[in-house]
């Protein structure tokens, strides 16, 4: 083989191996670029991941913050509520005790007549106010529909229990009457018999009455009530 074929080799393998460190640095630079790109494209992924995240907290913590604001107007306007003040005085709600019928043994309360008027009368058989004033309340009982007369009986007072079931018996008493507990009357203020409250359809008592009231009276009272 002469000089020149050799030289000519030579220059061949030179070019060849140049070509080769050209295509192998394109590849790389090639395979960089994309190694880049694609770490661009989590980056930015992460980063529309970590965005939403925080629009779902912000939108969480809105709505808690929207329900405990929720929360706090309602307990406010039910702090705000009118509070129900019971006792024995005109502009008081009645006191609600469990009363047993004397006649049926039904258990009676006060807030059964809610929406009617009430007499609420306290009486014992001995009682001789109570004697003159049992007759007005059967008729005024009979001659309306409007107010119910509801008959207390202070049976801690009477020596006989079978007084109770005479005294009902002699003036033909048709409308409801009740043993009132011992624990009820000092409530109430009983100290004389008998004594009696105007309550409204709220339940609200109007009056309060010592001592024998008539049918007159009872029908000027709560006509005054409407």
């Amino acid at each position: 083989m002469n000089k020149k074929n050799s030289r000519n080799i030579i220059l061949l393998v030179i070019a060849l191996v140049v070509a080769f460190v050209i295509f192998d640095f394109v590849r790389d630079s090639e395979k960089e670029e994309i190694a880049r790109e694609a770490a661009s494209q989590q980056e930015e992924t992460i980063a529309e991941d970590q965005s939403e995240d925080f629009d779902t907290e912000e939108e969480a913590d809105f709505s808690a913050s929207d329900d405990l604001v929720v929360e706090e107007e309602l307990e406010s306007e039910t702090n705000k509520s009118p509070q129900i003040s019971y006792g024995a005085n005109p502009g008081d709600t009645a006191y609600d005790y469990d009363l047993t019928d004397i006649e049926t043994g039904e258990l009676v309360k006060l807030s059964d007549y809610r929406g009617q008027k009430v007499f609420l009368n306290f009486w014992a058989s001995w009682c001789p106010p109570c004697r003159v004033e049992a007759p007005h309340l059967q008729d005024f009982s009979e001659n309306q529909e409007e107010v119910v007369v509801l008959g207390v009986n202070v049976k801690v007072s009477e020596s006989n229990e079978e007084n109770i079931q005479g005294f009902i018996d002699e003036f033909g008493l048709t409308f409801p009457n009740v043993y009132g507990p011992e624990e009820m009357f000092g409530p109430f203020f009983v100290e004389s018999l008998p004594t009696s409250f105007f309550i409204d359809s709220t339940g609200i008592i109007r009056e309060r009455v010592t001592g024998p009231v008539t049918e007159d009276v009872l029908h000027a009272i709560f006509e005054m009530m409407d």
